[in-house]
């Protein structure tokens, strides 16, 4: 009888391991990723330096680090009086500079004075790029990254209309000249993209860069967004994903009509799969991890 009964609680004991390791062996299966063509572009090339400390956002080595797991980058560009486009994303200098200095928009700044410029994260120290360096580092690259440009118009009207600029529209018109003699047309198909609110500037570039992509960004409600794209003639829209009326049907409507979606920037897990729920082609996000928390691979 003692010796049934040990059986007995043998088996029981042994029968529990099983089922342990079973589980385990279940919870320890990875699931495949799932094959996607949206593409991830590193916000400000690898993350706003606030996200992402190790590198100045807008810089070479943020870019660096951005490709590292992502498959294309997002910067922002303006240009300065001498007319030589930089990279760069406040309206002011100050604010990101290592040193104290006095307000200074790139806009109203030489090159000579741009090129003096310190800028500094939480962890790292470095300068501003032009944009010529980022496009020669485009094309040393054993396979061409994406790349999305912001054509940064935020300033204070006062500083825009002053007499060295002339006005947005003269502003727009010598900035598609300069863009033009740095990204040739040879080297661009669906690759670079714009991102920028003028149709005249639109028209103009596909002008002169054939196989340049110009994203309508305009913070207007989606539905209208596209349309207003799709008449303007631009190739595609650049949104907020948190825009109240963006729908996965109104990402497929623009598709269909031949227009590509940028959507930024989310960046938690579920902001992240919210954006990704709607299928658009491009998303930018400050999280550099963002293919293994949606578990997919680009293919």
């Amino acid at each position: 009888m003692v010796k049934a009964l040990f059986k007995f609680k043998y088996l029981i004991l042994v029968s529990a391991i099983l089922v342990l390791l079973s589980q385990c062996k279940k919870d320890n299966t990875t699931t495949p990723p799932v094959i996607t063509d949206v593409q991830f572009l590193g916000h400000k090339g690898g993350g706003n330096s606030t996200v992402n400390p190790s590198t100045v956002e807008n810089t070479i080595p943020a870019i660096q680090n951005g490709l590292k797991t992502m498959t294309g980058i997002e910067v922002d560009v303006q240009m300065s009086l001498d007319g030589t486009i930089w990279v760069f994303h406040d309206s002011d200098i100050a604010p990101t500079s290592c040193n104290a200095i006095a307000h200074k928009a790139i806009i109203l700044s030489t090159d000579t004075e741009i090129a003096k410029f310190t800028i500094c994260s939480a962890k790292a120290q470095d300068r501003i790029y032009r944009l010529s360096e980022i496009v020669n580092y485009w094309h040393q690259a054993s396979t061409p990254f994406y790349m999305s440009l912001h054509i940064k118009l935020d300033f204070p009207a006062d500083s825009m209309n002053k007499p060295a600029i002339g006005g947005e529209a003269l502003y727009l018109s010598k900035f598609a000249d300069n863009l033009a003699k740095i990204i040739p047309s040879v080297a661009v198909p669906g690759k670079i993209m714009l991102e920028v609110y003028d149709a005249t500037f639109c028209t103009k570039i596909h002008k002169l860069i054939s196989g340049i992509k110009v994203c309508l960004i305009k913070e207007v409600t989606f539905p209208k967004q596209i349309n207003d794209a799709i008449a303007l003639g631009y190739d595609g829209v650049s949104c907020i994903f948190a825009e109240p009326t963006l729908t996965s049907d109104e990402v497929s409507r623009a598709q269909s009509n031949g227009l590509i979606v940028e959507l930024w920037t989310p960046d938690t897990k579920q902001e992240l799969t919210t954006a990704f729920g709607f299928h658009p082609n491009f998303i930018q996000t400050n999280n550099l991890n963002v293919m293994s928390l949606l578990n997919v691979t680009v293919k």
